[in-house]
């Protein structure tokens, strides 16, 4: 799709935010800004942006369409990545945060090159800004529930308990922590794929590109999940919703 568009740009400036709603509330601690940049097509670089507890409120209440770049973040994050024979590999810098980190999951570039490889709707859009198409693609069933799985899979994995590398930091009472932390992340992890096989999953991108230079200009993401069988709660019902803006080509 666009991102042909992009091949002559050497550099992309963007910025994003997200959140997510648990049966229509949305978790504070969910809200995070972020801004980057995308060099020679295989570096991206991605930080969290600064404070404006006014806008979060804004954010918290309008929704996608809302969330702006004057921005919230309960933490500061900085991740590097480098796409190294197809793969996007996080770099380790100094400045770089890994643990807890979201940012990683966020690469507008990434999510570009998904979309392309898989199973789509993609209608385009009445009303779109002069100059511009707004294109829906809608994930099959299958797929949006294949991509949700591997995203909360992976995130599950990077939680589970880590074995102590050193022998002496390996004593019997660290045995024992680590055995019932492993335990309790075993019966997480089992209550996860439960939960999956009962999950109905609904994903929505829009993505808005310039005509004139089939350059993308903005991507949304919503994702509502609802639950059947013994699931079936509206408090358990979640809608994830993402944008980031392409705001500078150069």
């Amino acid at each position: 799709m666009a991102l042909a568009g992009m091949a002559g740009s050497d550099e992309v400036v963007f910025e994003g935010a997200n959140m997510l709603k648990h049966g229509g509330t949305t978790v504070p601690e969910s809200l995070l800004f972020y801004g980057g940049t995308v060099k020679d097509h295989k570096k991206v670089k991605l930080y969290t942006l600064l404070p404006d507890k006014s806008m979060t409120k804004k954010a918290a209440a309008d929704g996608v369409k809302d969330l702006k770049s004057s921005a919230y973040a309960l933490k500061p994050y900085y991740s590097q990545l480098e796409k190294k024979e197809g793969r996007w590999e996080l770099q380790t810098t100094e400045n770089s945060s890994e643990e807890g980190n979201p940012l990683p999951a966020l690469n507008p570039l990434k999510q570009l090159e998904e979309l392309e490889s898989m199973e789509t709707s993609v209608t385009e859009e009445a009303g779109a800004g002069r100059g511009t198409s707004v294109l829906r693609i809608e994930l099959t069933p299958s797929e949006a529930r294949k991509q949700l799985s591997a995203e909360l899979e992976k995130e599950m994995q990077n939680l589970r308990p880590k074995v102590p590398e050193s022998a002496e930091n390996n004593t019997e009472a660290v045995q024992a922590v680590t055995k019932a932390l492993e335990k309790l992340w075993q019966k997480k992890n089992n209550e996860l794929q439960q939960k999956l096989k009962q999950a109905n999953v609904e994903t929505v991108y829009h993505l808005t590109v310039d005509k004139k230079h089939n350059l993308p200009r903005r991507l949304t993401l919503n994702r509502k999940v609802s639950y059947s069988g013994e699931m079936m709660n509206k408090s358990e019902n979640e809608t994830y919703v993402s944008k980031v803006d392409f705001t500078g080509y150069r």
